[in-house]
């Protein structure tokens, strides 16, 4: 999950709680004020009573000042009212009435009908509508509080997608992030940092363009002087030393275009793929067997080609007896040879310049290749040992699980 959804989780998360505990309050206190309302109200309703029973009439009003109290017409509320208190007399009755969060006094004794207001619930009301100008006021400033912490770590966002772009092989991004605070500190330690990788790498990658050029002219020189010489065994060395040479060259040229070019993906069978690769290959039929259930396969047919070339050549130059097997079936091409279990996991040989103590032949960038390949069209790599076959197997899949095989 990321910040930004943490954080409006946290600022949603406070703001129900807010409202809630506002309302349990609102509530609570609603429900204590009534019963306080009711209790006055039936201690006032008493004395009035005894001013009707002794026929005092005369008396009321003054008593209704001192008790705080105010006459209401009947009229005006009766009708969207609800009652909250009653109790029924010899003579009559009292009832306490609820409206608009108001609270009346009824009090019917023989022929007199009186209805009174309590004066001292507009303070309550006063103090109610506050406290609501403040719950809006508090949610007004989370609000407020929520906005400016985006705002902040906005810059966040813009770093982290640099970062992506990046790491995906773009070296000239830059992020233009500049708060003057701790954020952009990080943006201006991350420029400098990609400043200096990029001249790392791109002086790295003109090395690697420049020696595998410059050497492809002296190898190709080599190569047409040995033809001129006599047959012998210093010959057949010379041979094969310019031979491995060139083929390093070719390895590290190969390296260098995968990382700068694009796949270009394109719909084939998976007997293409095979034919593809095969044609790269000098290779005898008796050496080789193909099992085959075509299918089609949406990737780069020239690099993918590379990958299953490579394989094969490694099955074939430390198989132990031929043939070697090309599987292919729907979703995954396997290369099946016979001989000793790798020393050491996978992911050490798909380093460059990584071999086996008993490899006498390459240089060990084929499964470097393979596996840069591999990566780059989302797809797997995956090597299996069983009853004395080496099975190393392109899944096609980009949903593939390496845990499963």
């Amino acid at each position: 999950m990321s910040i930004f959804k943490k954080i409006t989780l946290l600022f949603l998360s406070s703001l129900f709680l807010m409202i809630f505990i506002a309302f349990w309050v609102e509530k609570s206190n609603l429900k204590k004020n009534e019963v306080i309302q009711i209790n006055n109200y039936i201690t006032d309703a008493k004395v009035i009573l005894s001013i009707f029973a002794k026929g005092e009439n005369i008396k009321l009003q003054k008593k209704l000042s001192e008790l705080g109290l105010q006459k209401v017409d009947k009229s005006s509320f009766l009708h969207k009212s609800s009652t909250v208190f009653r109790k029924s007399l010899t003579y009559g009755e009292i009832k306490v009435i609820k409206t608009n969060s108001k609270y009346y006094l009824y009090i019917k004794y023989l022929d007199n009908e009186l209805i009174v207001y309590d004066k001292s619930q507009e303070d309550y009301i006063n103090d109610l509508k506050i406290t609501y100008l403040l719950l809006i006021l508090d949610i007004s400033l989370l609000i407020i509080i929520y906005l400016l912490v985006l705002k902040m770590i906005m810059p966040l966002k813009n770093i982290s997608q640099t970062m992506k772009l990046f790491s995906s092989g773009d070296l000239s991004v830059r992020t233009d992030v500049k708060t003057g605070d701790e954020i952009g500190e990080v943006a201006e330690s991350f420029n400098k940092m990609a400043e200096k990788l990029q001249k790392t790498i791109q002086s790295k990658e003109e090395l690697l363009r420049d020696v595998g050029h410059e050497l492809k002219t002296p190898i190709a020189k080599g190569k047409f002087a040995i033809e001129k010489l006599e047959n012998s065994k210093n010959k057949e060395v010379l041979k094969k030393v310019l031979e491995e040479l060139d083929s390093l060259t070719s390895d590290i040229l190969q390296i260098k275009l995968l990382d700068e070019e694009n796949l270009n993906r394109t719909k084939f069978k998976a007997s293409t793929l095979i034919a593809e690769a095969l044609s790269k290959l000098f290779i005898n039929e008796d050496d080789l067997e193909i099992v085959i259930d075509d299918f089609e396969i949406d990737a780069d047919l020239h690099y993918l080609s590379v990958a299953l070339k490579n394989l094969v050549e490694n099955g074939l130059k430390y198989s132990v007896k031929t043939p070697i097997v090309i599987e292919a079936k729907p979703e995954q091409i396997t290369v099946i040879s016979f001989g000793e279990k790798l020393d050491k996991d996978l992911e050490y040989y798909i380093q460059p310049f990584t071999r086996d103590s008993n490899n006498k032949h390459g240089y060990g960038l084929g499964l470097n290749i393979v596996k840069k390949i591999v990566d780059k069209h989302n797809f797997f790599l995956n090597y299996n040992h069983l009853n004395g076959y080496n099975f190393f197997t392109i899944n096609l899949s980009q949903t593939y699980d390496n845990q499963n095989n």
